[in-house]
């Protein structure tokens, strides 16, 4: 994987740095860090690795917590200065439709 794009991106619970890694530049599903202000490497930082769930977070199906686990994990993110690794797999990577 590589650095593909960055962006900033202002969400309802603070400013990120949003970062693509892919492939390559074409990879319509790159994998994304969230990276929030204030992150410093050199210190200890919350991170977390959240699996997509398109149904969960997306949409907050009540099958499951994952849009809450997502949105907790932004927040703590924001707030401590660390990080969200979203990975594009839905369902662990069993796809939507398996879902």
């Amino acid at each position: 994987m590589n650095r593909q794009a960055e962006a900033r991106i202002p969400t309802h619970v603070g400013n990120f740095t949003l970062i693509a890694y892919a492939k390559t530049a074409a990879d319509p599903m790159p994998h994304l860090a969230f990276v929030a202000d204030g992150f410093d490497p050199s210190q200890a930082v919350p991170v977390r690795i959240h699996s997509e769930c398109m149904t969960g977070d997306v949409f907050g199906s009540r099958r499951c917590d994952c849009g809450e686990q997502l949105d907790a994990s932004l927040r703590l993110a924001a707030e401590r200065g660390g990080g969200v690794v979203y990975l594009r797999q839905e369902g662990r990577g069993i796809g939507l439709i398996n879902k």
